[in-house]
């Protein structure tokens, strides 16, 4: 070990090395701070004199196994001319941690692929101390103003933060799939104040995917009157789908009532997309909407819909529309025809997907990797970094393990 390689392995710099020992498993670098030209923070006088030796234990980056420590011999300062005494503090030091910067480094880089927990387990640190490094990291990262000039399609969702319907609605970039912005609640009054800065900066902001809920929709079209909003895939195909376990549920009472429990397990079956099942359950699904006409036309009604993406312009959409919601009002089953009013009602929204084929499909997909944020429960106990690790989502390439 040597000066030298403190400072090209570990950024240690202005120190005499003096000796290196490993004591109970651990590899303890001993080093003196050089004298260097200082002037005094109070008068800028650079008249100094030395007051008494004290040694400062700082953990650096691990060698192989061994966790490693240096111990740096200092010396207090004291200005001549004011009498004021302070104590030097190598850049290289974090601060008030009792770490070297490059081991906050090596911190950061682990947690692009290691949860937190596993971190502080492998380095024997507290969580607290990793969610803090780590948290500054981020808070740097994100300190400076989102360009929202560079913000054409955007995504507006919403996800449980909690077990008492607590939500959090997220505002996504569709081109860079990056969260932009969080916010606990989901009503309108929670968004209004984001969406008013969209007003001003997003000049250049050309459509909106969200799901039909009423507060997102009364938000947008309140403040962006002309803006065209497009509801997404997803969640019209959920409509749906809700609409054929209600009525899978009431088939399944009749059934049971009459001592029958046939329906029972059909409902995966049933809300699945008939092109992912496999032989054998679309063998099983057949049986099953063979037994029941309303299931089997209700079930029919969804997979015509899911034509509706592939209709090639929006006067054949629109033509696809009426026809289908002619179609659910002439099943006689409610529920089907209670979708089909509602989609008439937001028809503009369908449409306008023909206008810039976007869905929040990007926006699904960064709620799988919220869930797992969520299962390793980094953000109840600080909800400023939670949201700090929404916006660095997209910049995470590495696989979230649980």
């Amino acid at each position: 070990m040597s000066a030298s390689i403190l400072h090209h392995i570990h950024g240690v710099n202005g120190v005499k090395y003096k000796s290196t020992q490993f004591v109970d498993g651990l590899m303890i670098i001993r080093a003196d701070l050089e004298q260097a030209h200082e002037i005094c923070p109070s008068c800028k006088s650079t008249n100094l004199q030395f007051k008494g030796k004290f040694e400062r234990r700082v953990q650096m980056c691990p060698t192989g196994d061994k966790p490693c420590w240096l111990y740096l011999s200092m010396r207090r300062r004291k200005c001549i001319g004011c009498a004021n005494k302070w104590r030097p503090k190598p850049a290289f030091i974090s601060g008030q941690r009792r770490m070297i910067r490059s081991f906050e480094r090596y911190i950061i880089r682990l947690t692009a692929r290691m949860t937190l927990t596993d971190v502080s387990n492998e380095l024997g640190l507290s969580w607290n101390t990793v969610r803090d490094i780590h948290k500054e990291y981020l808070k740097r990262k994100y300190s400076k103003p989102y360009n929202f000039k560079e913000l054409y399609y955007l995504g507006i969702d919403e996800f449980s933060i909690g077990k008492n319907h607590d939500y959090m609605t997220i505002f996504i970039n569709l081109d860079t799939a990056q969260i932009i912005h969080a916010v606990e609640g989901r009503n309108k009054e929670a968004i209004i104040p984001f969406i008013k800065k969209l007003v001003k900066k997003a000049v250049n902001l050309k459509a909106v995917a969200m799901d039909m809920s009423g507060p997102y929709e009364s938000a947008m079209k309140e403040f962006f009157p002309f803006l065209n909003i497009v509801f997404d895939r997803f969640h019209i195909m959920k409509l749906i789908n809700e609409a054929i376990d209600e009525i899978r549920r009431e088939q399944q009472r009749l059934y049971k009532e009459a001592g029958n429990d046939v329906l029972k397990g059909g409902r995966y079956l049933l809300l699945k997309n008939l092109n992912t099942l496999d032989s054998t359950q679309t063998t099983n699904l057949k049986i099953l909407l063979e037994m029941n006409a309303p299931l089997a036309t209700a079930h029919q009604m969804k997979e015509q819909f899911r034509q509706f993406w592939n209709q090639g312009t929006r006067h054949n959409a629109m033509r696809f529309i009426l026809e289908w919601v002619w179609s659910s009002n002439e099943t006689k089953i409610p529920a089907i025809a209670r979708v089909g009013r509602t989609l008439l009602r937001h028809s503009d929204g369908l449409l306008n997907y023909y206008n810039h084929m976007i869905t929040n499909a990007t926006t699904e997909g960064i709620n799988n990797k919220i869930e797992t944020l969520k299962r390793q429960a980094y953000g109840y106990r600080d909800m400023e970094y939670f949201k700090l690790r929404l916006y660095h989502l997209h910049a995470q390439k590495t696989e979230l393990l649980g």
